[in-house]
């Protein structure tokens, strides 16, 4: 018969861990999350963690328990903010002509975009982002509206193609699961 934990010890162990460790989770966070939001993720990790301490099996396995606890907080803010739609940068490379959509699926959408080539990016950047016809886009392109069609659809594919190989996402329902907001490898 297992040993009843010991609520009490548990928690010790946990508010130690967090204040000794606590340089050692800043470099964890700050190397997945923008800065303003890393105080506010060691906050809600470390609030967490006390408020769990009992639910922690192994009390030698506290580090273990606690970066796995801070991951969970950081994927729970990455997916409130896609929800909220603040993930997207302000600053990114679009055309004057195109902006970026309310819905767009991830942040790395446009990354991946801009490493599709110049003939494939400018269509998904006016019809996808810019949200303009795609008869308004062939004309600004200088290319006939069957070219543009095709031009589209294929971009549209090579785009998934792209986002499945380099973040396993293809679609905006798969986007909360995206590792690229907190790997921070596809800047806009």
């Amino acid at each position: 018969m297992p040993e009843p934990r010991n609520k009490t010890s548990n928690h010790e162990v946990v508010t130690r861990t967090l204040r000794e460790k606590r340089a050692d989770f800043q470099a964890f966070v700050r190397s997945r999350v923008r800065s303003p939001e890393a105080e506010d993720v060691l906050q809600i990790a470390a609030l967490r963690a006390v408020e769990r301490a009992s639910s922690l099996e192994d009390p030698a396995r506290v580090v273990a328990w606690l970066y796995r606890l801070h991951r969970n907080v950081i994927i729970d803010v990455g997916r409130k903010r896609i929800r909220e739609g603040q993930l997207i940068d302000a600053t990114a490379e679009v055309p004057e002509q195109a902006t970026q959509p309310a819905d767009a699926a991830c942040r790395c959408s446009v990354s991946q975009t801009n490493h599709l080539g110049s003939t494939y990016a400018s269509i998904l950047l006016l019809v996808d982002a810019g949200e303009l016809k795609l008869g308004e886009a062939a004309k600004q392109l200088g290319i006939s509206v069957n070219n543009a069609t095709v031009r589209l659809h294929r971009a549209r594919k090579a785009l998934r193609e792209r986002m499945l190989e380099h973040c396993q996402v293809s679609s905006a329902e798969d986007c909360v699961d995206c590792r690229c907001v907190y790997d921070g490898c596809c800047p806009v």
